[in-house]
């Protein structure tokens, strides 16, 4: 199993990157596989 987060703070290790990866740890723990997708430096628009 492969969990993965996207992480859509304006700020790339934000304090929303630092909760994934604390989630992450504990996946990690049970052996499951992670991935964590910044969109801070991403060129995104609305509608």
């Amino acid at each position: 199993m492969k969990v993965v987060a996207f992480n859509g703070s304006a700020r790339k290790d934000s304090n929303t990157a630092i909760l994934i990866k604390h989630i992450f740890s504990e996946l990690v723990k049970e052996g499951i596989e992670t991935e964590m997708i910044q969109l801070a430096d991403k060129p995104l628009r609305g509608c």
